[in-house]
């Protein structure tokens, strides 16, 4: 999640936005949360994933490729020949530059509960040689960015990476490999879900999902930012979850984002740096449904946190476009765009205006 104060952030772009999270140091992962995979019981949400840019290495790398700019996301669709990751919109526009400058020369997921340094040689033709899949390809929503699209108040900010498999695609995951047609895509709101719901006097608690870049500790065990300084260890991305999470008001031009608190003096836990695209779930009933994606917050993360609502009348007819049912994947790619401009914006309008 790119973080910076609400009043410093107003005159930043979509793209400052973007590619400030390239090169932003090691952040800190879900404030207040625990491990999403605690005691070896299992993952409670092994549809949530980490995503990567990858570059080449520099002088006195050892790598064939070094994770570059990382993100969180779901899995939102899979079938016999692909599968697509759901994730914030200013993870995809720095893909795309990335992928456009040279920065970048792949992008890859990994269903992994931990990412670490401890991994083979990542190796960009043998997919299970570490724990990302590579070859992802980034596909943009055409209205990202547009319309006030300052740091603090990104509007639109979602996306999707398709991944185009064998029969059956499969990942490292703790050292054995996992089938991921065997996981459960996540399971959308229909469009308007959240109306009615969610307000001031009757906030609305969520479970938010996500992997840092690095941890910072209150204590043993403890997942939470104290605004101190960041425990830099080797692990490169640990699922954490949140279910303590409020969100308590709309924003944008078409209220299309969601205001949650993270304020530890109110008992809520919210998300952080590297957290950014990960799944926000309400649960309906015993269901757990992605009402959104986690978009951006104060600087410390310890007061908001700005979420992409999945229920807004442009979110669902993106994502309806990219999920039609026998759709193929220059049919996905046509739903947004797969080049940006120097805003970081969709570099040709096409599919979903």
């Amino acid at each position: 999640m790119f973080l910076r104060s609400i009043g410093s952030a107003l005159s930043i772009s979509a793209f400052t936005f973007a590619c400030y999270l390239a090169v932003m140091p090691k952040a800190v992962a879900i404030t207040y949360g625990q491990s999403d995979c605690a005691d070896n019981t299992g993952c409670l949400h092994p549809n949530t994933v980490s995503l990567s840019g990858f570059r080449e290495p520099g002088a006195g790398e050892q790598a064939s490729l070094i994770s570059s700019i990382r993100c969180s996301g779901s899995l939102l669709s899979v079938d016999e020949s692909r599968f697509v990751i759901l994730t914030a919109g200013h993870c995809a526009s720095a893909y795309l530059a990335g992928l456009q400058d040279g920065s970048l020369v792949d992008v890859g997921v990994s269903f992994d509960p931990a990412i670490t340094r401890d991994l083979p040689t990542i190796s960009p033709t043998v997919w299970s040689a570490s724990q990302y899949i590579l070859h992802g390809q980034p596909v943009l929503n055409s209205s990202y960015g547009k319309q006030g699209a300052q740091a603090s108040n990104i509007q639109f900010d979602y996306a999707v990476v398709v991944f185009d498999l064998p029969a059956i695609a499969r990942v490292t995951e703790g050292g054995t490999l996992v089938d991921v047609d065997s996981i459960a895509p996540v399971l959308l709101p229909p469009q308007d879900y959240l109306v009615g719901k969610v307000s001031a006097k009757q906030p609305l608690y969520i479970t938010a999902v996500g992997y840092g870049t690095g941890e910072a500790h209150n204590k043993p065990g403890d997942g939470g930012n104290a605004g101190g300084a960041v425990n830099a260890t080797d692990t490169l991305g640990v699922r954490w979850y949140t279910d303590l999470t409020r969100a308590f008001s709309f924003m944008g031009p078409e209220r299309n984002l969601l205001l949650g608190s993270q304020n530890p003096a109110r008992g809520d836990e919210g998300t952080c740096g590297g957290d950014s695209g990960g799944p926000l779930f309400h649960n309906d009933n015993e269901t757990e449904i992605q009402i959104g994606i986690t978009s951006s917050g104060d600087a410390v993360c310890r007061a908001t946190s700005i979420i992409a609502r999945t229920d807004s009348a442009r979110a669902v007819d993106f994502l309806g476009c990219v999920m039609s049912v026998g759709a193929s994947t220059p049919e996905i790619l046509s739903c947004g765009c797969t080049e940006v401009n120097s805003q970081g914006e969709c570099e040709v309008t096409v599919g979903l205006q």
